[in-house]
């Protein structure tokens, strides 16, 4: 029960026109599995709803070796690595034959949805499932320095499609909106080999916001999204050379 596998394939509708898995289809993916995993042992979103809180992701690192490809099997794993009650470290990784192609790393809290804010969580829970010494990125999963020059190149209204269950902006949109504000030779080009995401503020329907980029340096690009000059997230994207 502590290792949880969810095998997926991948269809075309998932898939860039490179053949690859979209970075938004696979960030989905895994916490699809961590959603399944957390039903199985007791404080998925079901149980979670009889009292009013949820898990909102707050930081995720992922980390590339190879992206899966159209038609290609997957196994995803995931574990708890550290629960404190308040908030959660979930690992991840994505095998093909054996070979780890994608390593994650992500940190939840609970969120009360009448407050809409963190708390504790409510429900009583087995910490046998908790693997502290399991580890599965390379680098931790960390904050993100935001107070950096940022400039803008988009903007986005938050549309029904955009929601999810919890009634605010599912956190896989705000990775999937800088990705499209890109020039898609950027994201096509296989050079992304990490992607670092930290979780600041909840969007709703219909509020405007502005996708923001930073000048490359190291390797690295940071995006935000900000609302009234807040930022609500944030985004860094690591590059190899090819």
């Amino acid at each position: 029960m502590g290792i949880f596998e969810k095998k997926n394939w991948m269809n075309f509708t998932q898939c860039y026109s490179n053949g690859q898995v979209k970075f938004s289809e696979l960030n989905n993916l895994l916490q699809l599995a961590a959603s399944e995993h957390a039903e199985e042992i007791g404080f998925g979103y079901r149980e979670m709803l009889k009292i009013k809180q949820s898990w909102v992701l707050s930081r995720m690192l992922i980390e590339v070796d190879a992206l899966p490809r159209y038609m290609e099997k997957i196994t995803i794993r995931t574990w708890i690595q550290e629960f404190t009650g308040t908030r959660s470290l979930r690992n991840f990784e994505v095998i093909q034959h054996d070979k780890v192609l994608v390593r994650a790393s992500s940190l939840w809290v609970v969120f009360n949805m009448a407050t809409r804010r963190a708390d504790h969580i409510a429900i009583k829970t087995d910490y046998d499932h908790v693997l502290g010494d399991r580890y599965s990125t390379r680098e931790q999963v960390a904050k993100i320095d935001g107070n950096i020059d940022f400039e803008k190149i988009a903007e986005h209204q938050i549309k029904l499609s955009d929601l999810d269950i919890v009634n605010h902006a599912n956190n896989v949109k705000y990775m999937e909106w800088c990705f499209d504000a890109m020039n898609p030779k950027e994201v096509l080009d296989g050079s992304i080999k990490s992607l670092e995401m930290n979780f600041l503020k909840e969007l709703k329907f219909g509020e405007v916001v502005d996708i923001n980029k930073s000048e490359e340096k190291d390797g690295y690009t940071t995006f935000n999204i900000e609302k009234d000059g807040r930022i609500h997230f944030l985004m860094k994207v690591g590059r190899k050379r090819i």
